[in-house]
């Protein structure tokens, strides 16, 4: 596999198969899209045993509090985990690994509101594509460290590039305009 180069052209490129004109349910690239959408669902279900030891090491970090797989949630081309952070209220991070060959994080705390929320459609900023303290970025780089060796074909997802707006995405189902991290992760922003 070549090196992904951690450009938005090259994450663009990787949706290049589920764009979609929206006025053309009649499209031949939508069977295609399909097909598609099948190869990397298979490609999950081959990686969930890893994924699964991945999680049961997660759960034994000592700042951890739970750790939840979530990947039915957020859809067939994704694997994905809540981890709650030990500590009062409620804040953590969302891991998730796409099935394109990328693995990405946002990060939660229903405390604090973010300098840079991520819309969760709710508008109170409890989510962000940064960490809100030390202590998320530690664990985000460790849980980076850990899934690179687990999952050495797949690139980490700059969070820098993750609000840029992306139009007419299918993957399942149709999306008009989306960040470009949704586009790749999931719509699915709910932390419980």
């Amino acid at each position: 596999m070549e090196p992904f180069v951690n450009k938005p052209e090259a994450y663009l490129n990787l949706l290049k198969d589920f764009t979609m004109d929206p006025w053309d349910w009649n499209s031949p690239l939508i069977p295609a899209m399909e097909a598609k959408k099948e190869e990397l669902s298979e490609k999950r279900i081959r990686l969930f045993p890893i994924w699964e030891k991945f999680l049961n090491k997660l759960s034994t970090y000592e700042c951890v509090y739970e750790v939840k797989e979530t990947s039915i949630q957020h859809g067939f081309h994704l694997l994905s985990t809540q981890i709650r952070l030990q500590g009062p209220g409620c804040k953590g991070l969302v891991f998730l690994v796409s099935m394109l060959g990328l693995y990405g994080v946002f990060f939660v705390d229903y405390d604090k509101p973010a300098l840079v929320p991520l819309d969760d459609g709710y508008g109170k900023g409890w989510l962000s594509y940064y960490p809100y303290d030390e202590e998320g970025e530690i664990l985000s780089r460790k849980i980076f460290n850990e899934i690179g060796t687990l999952f050495p074909d797949f690139s980490k997802f700059d969070n820098a590039y993750a609000s840029i707006k992306v139009n007419n995405i299918y993957l399942g189902n149709f999306e008009k305009e989306l960040d470009l991290f949704k586009a790749i992760f999931t719509t699915n922003t709910i932390f419980l």
